[in-house]
């Protein structure tokens, strides 16, 4: 299992927690204490990714809230991450940047797109949605370049009348079918 591998495998069940919330931004990340093997993460890989995934801002580590009074007075001694080392579960918040991240990770996974790389719709699909991507960040980053961008590769379109007589010449063929 590669690095981005078990970056991937964390970012995945903690998207798949929160598609199950009712408040879908908050997760309850519980750490792999009894399972081991290979390509199976232990707690404290799981530990070290979150501090990682929060370093890049995507997740902040919350301290998770008491049942009674005794409780929240023995975790506010806390902080976060240091809670996170000695216990077996963690809060997350998810923040809008993670999303983004998951999707670079889920898109360059080698462990469930194997077959993917030889279907040519979804490798149409994950590049049109790539591009999207890209359009959509660089219109928040600057509209004045993106205009620009879009004059630029219209121009390298060079003849459309071309393009319309080959659409012509499919449409005839289609019709004497």
């Amino acid at each position: 299992m590669t690095s981005r591998d078990k970056v991937y495998s964390v970012l995945k069940s903690i998207k798949q927690e929160s598609e199950i919330n009712a408040y879908p931004e908050w997760v309850e990340f519980r750490f792999n204490l009894g399972v081991f093997g290979i390509d199976i993460l232990s707690a404290d890989e799981e530990r070290r990714i979150l501090m990682k995934v929060e370093k890049e801002g995507l997740i902040e580590i919350h301290l998770p809230e008491g049942r009674d009074e005794q409780e929240e007075s023995y975790l506010s001694g806390f902080y976060p991450k240091e809670f996170m080392m000695d216990s077996n579960m963690i809060m997350i918040k998810i923040l809008p940047a993670f999303y983004q991240r998951y999707f670079f990770y889920s898109t360059i996974s080698l462990v469930e797109n194997k077959w993917n790389y030889v279907n040519p719709f979804w490798l149409l699909y994950t590049t049109i949605k790539m591009f999207c991507f890209f359009i959509a960040w660089l219109w928040k980053k600057s509209k004045p370049i993106t205009i620009a961008l879009g004059i630029i590769g219209s121009l390298f379109v060079y003849d459309w009348s071309l393009a319309w007589r080959n659409i012509k010449v499919i449409i005839d063929f289609l019709r004497n079918l």
